[in-house]
């Protein structure tokens, strides 16, 4: 637990509340309003079909923000969310960007399974040596400009002052505690009667 965090009292149930009543209400709205769309372009039993799964999906969506206000508060609250964050924007920006981390060393791999090593026989030409070696001195060369790269120690950095920022987290705490405790409805105002 972070210093300082437990000076404030966090409502967890008010907020889970809170959060599963605004994910519901915004499904029930989704369906209400998609339905006749839905009915119109794909007939009455497709739309049955969704109504009866309906309360499944608004079920899993306030499931779904609860869990998003708890999992906020606890960034606000506890360093090792932070680092969770953090972690999770990485495997993201791998996922994406990886291939071109690994791009050289890609290449070297398929000229020295597919060029190198054909039919079952080593075929060990000057071309093959050539492209072998230019590939092994990129991947080289590649390898140690990521190491020395800037930007890569100020996105750690970034992160390190992320996770180990208490005063600023305990901050967005106090002003995040009573907007996601706030009582929400359950169903929507079109639902409610009018006065």
């Amino acid at each position: 637990m972070d210093k300082h965090s437990t000076n404030l009292t966090v409502p967890w149930f008010k907020i889970m509340h809170a959060g599963f009543n605004a994910g519901f209400r915004w499904t029930i709205s989704s369906v209400v309003l998609g339905l006749l769309a839905f009915l119109m372009g794909n007939g009455v039993e497709a739309s049955i079909h969704v109504i009866l799964w309906s309360p499944i999906a608004m079920f899993a969506m306030g499931l779904m923000f609860a869990s998003l206000g708890l999992f906020y508060i606890c960034t606000c609250r506890f360093k090792w969310a932070r680092f969770m964050v953090c972690l999770f924007w990485f495997l993201v920006a791998f996922a994406n960007l990886g291939i071109f981390v690994f791009l050289p060393h890609v290449c070297l791999f398929v000229c020295l399974r597919f060029t190198v090593y054909q039919a079952g026989a080593w075929d060990f030409s000057g071309a093959n040596f050539f492209w072998v070696s230019i590939l092994s001195i990129a991947t080289l060369w590649w390898s140690w400009k990521l190491v020395q790269a800037q930007w890569i120690r100020s996105i750690w950095a970034k992160c390190l002052a992320y996770v180990n920022d208490t005063e600023g987290a305990r901050k967005k705490l106090a002003k995040a505690i009573p907007d996601l405790s706030k009582k929400q409805p359950l169903l929507p105002k079109f639902f409610s009667k009018k006065k």
